[in-house]
């Protein structure tokens, strides 16, 4: 993390604080000097650090971090990991009043959420399969919505068409039990979204 300035540094380090990354604090000139592989800074201190000879490095900035956390952990956990890793990108969905989301990268879960109507769901899940990049790319979503299911399903390969698998999976044995501080803090909906993320589950066609 390299800029001097006082929001963009507090808005950076809470935002890594809130991903779980390690992350060093540097000023843009000696970021320009240095051996990272990631730097996150500001536009305008961006452009010092190229001036500086670091153009080479991967740079990414304030804005972004703060706007698409998910995104901007799997740019982080991408250039960390190199090209050869595997970098399956599969999100886990359960579907219901509330949904959970999980979203596994890298073999991390670099986000886990909840919303609370299924458009603003496939805005979330869009938004990380269109800016993630990734070899193959898998939603998983739980049945025990069905009907929820297959909608959210249907505006995914409508959308995305054969660039993401989409499969509906068996939710049987995935939700914890009922817990009403568990449950308005959507904890459940989160656990049971990063189950569905890992069970084999059947695919999703749209009919032609």
């Amino acid at each position: 993390m390299a800029t001097l300035r006082g929001r963009p540094y507090y808005e950076i380090t809470h935002a890594l604080k809130q991903m779980g990354v390690r992350y060093d604090s540097i000023s843009p000139e000696e970021a320009a000097d240095s051996s990272c592989k990631v730097v996150i800074t500001t536009r305008d201190e961006a452009g010092m650090i190229a001036a500086r000879g670091g153009g080479s490095k991967a740079v990414m900035l304030d804005t972004e971090l703060v706007k698409y956390p998910a995104i901007a952990k799997a740019k982080i956990l991408r250039s960390i990991a190199g090209s050869q890793a595997d970098d399956q990108l599969t999100i886990g969905i359960d579907p219901g009043n509330r949904i959970g989301i999980s979203v596994m990268y890298l073999h991390e879960e670099i986000a886990s959420i909840v919303e609370s109507s299924p458009a603003s769901a496939i805005g979330q899940i869009s938004a990380v399969l269109g800016g993630v990049s990734s070899h193959r790319k898998v939603v998983k979503i739980g049945d025990g919505n069905i009907r929820m299911a297959l909608s959210m399903a249907w505006a995914l390969k409508k959308k995305f068409h054969d660039d993401v698998e989409v499969e509906i999976v068996d939710e049987h044995g995935t939700s914890r039990p009922q817990n009403n501080e568990v449950n308005r803090r959507g904890i459940r909906d989160r656990m049971s979204a990063r189950t569905i993320a890992f069970r084999p589950g059947r695919p999703y066609y749209m009919q032609r």
